[in-house]
């Protein structure tokens, strides 16, 4: 039974995910949800409600709230703050703790931000009610199983995964997949979705800005199909169609090395350190053909003749084999 009733300003779609999640949470249900919620439609309010309901109900005991984002600041801080102002609105303002900069204390339960980047150390933290992840497709699947889940462990906490689609192989899609799933043979619902037309629904500002953005980028472009329409972008996360693809495939060979008297650039995707897909640096080597390929009088033409990628490696280990390629 929930100690607590939520506020009458939440909207339908957040109510019904509260009620899921608390029902688990009072339950000691240990339950696993996924939440895709079109970008500013509400989420990060969402979890800053249940944050404070948790914390005003088991104030009186040494209990952990877990929240982390890709990185802390400004994704976990941001949160920080807004729990913080939601204590100071039901009149907790200055019986409330921050301490050592990413916890929130009420009496003797807290609120704990994390930061879910590669290097973060987050070990030895404990999720006794809630583990919130927040932008799950930006969080690694090996950071999560490794360093996140196990805060769950000790009590049966209830996990939340927030976050819009990407790629088939992020963290949300693959908690997302096996929470549809589970809801075929159990009946429990696990996944909630919301896209911008149910957004827009309790909001006509909402619904003027999203036509406007959805007129200038077409429906189709990535940024409005994951972060509105809440759909993967096409060919498994590039910005390019398949029809765009085979405009621009060309039937050259690669190369491995260069061809005397020809003329070669080089462009670089630098990735970070971590162990997933995006998280790669992408090295692509291309010809300057010297006749256009295009019918457009004097616009420039490459052949790209080969790749290089690199998982996980650090500047130290990357950069010599970048001007090795370079130079050779």
């Amino acid at each position: 039974m929930n100690p607590l009733s939520p506020p009458a300003e939440l909207r339908p779609y957040q109510l019904e995910i509260v009620q899921a999640v608390t029902d688990s949470v009072y339950g000691r249900r240990g339950l696993t949800f996924s939440v895709e919620i079109a970008r500013q439609g509400g989420k990060n309010e969402l979890s800053a409600w249940l944050q404070m309901q948790l914390l005003m109900a088991m104030h009186d005991l040494p209990l952990n709230i877990v929240k982390c984002a890709p990185t802390f600041s400004p994704q976990a801080a941001i949160s920080l703050r807004r729990l913080c102002d939601r204590l100071d609105d039901a009149g907790l303002a200055g019986r409330y703790d921050v301490e050592d900069g990413h916890i929130v204390r009420l009496n003797r339960a807290r609120a704990v931000f994390l930061s879910a980047e590669p290097g973060a150390n987050v070990v030895g933290n404990t999720a006794h009610l809630l583990l919130e992840i927040d932008e799950a497709q930006d969080i690694g699947m090996e950071k999560f199983d490794r360093d996140f889940k196990p805060m769950a462990a000790v009590a049966n906490a209830t996990t939340v995964l927030y976050g819009t689609p990407w790629h088939e192989d992020s963290l949300l899609e693959t908690v997302k997949r096996s929470n549809l799933e589970l809801e075929q043979s159990d009946g429990i619902k696990r996944h909630f979705r919301y896209d911008w037309r149910q957004v827009a629904a309790f909001n006509p500002d909402y619904l003027a800005y999203v036509d406007g953005e959805r007129a200038r980028l077409g429906e189709d472009h990535p940024v409005f199909r994951t972060q509105y329409a809440l759909l993967p972008v096409r060919g498994g996360g590039g910005f390019l169609s398949e029809e765009q693809l085979l405009v621009i495939e060309g039937r050259h060979p690669r190369r491995r090395v260069p061809e005397t008297g020809k003329t070669y650039v080089g462009g670089l995707d630098l990735g970070g350190e971590g162990t997933g897909v995006a998280d790669q640096t992408v090295l692509t080597i291309a010809e300057v053909l010297d006749a256009p390929l295009t019918a457009v009088a004097g616009d420039p033409a490459v052949a790209v003749v080969q790749h290089y990628a690199w998982t996980g490696l650090g500047a130290n280990t990357l950069i010599p084999r970048v001007a090795a390629i370079a130079r050779d």
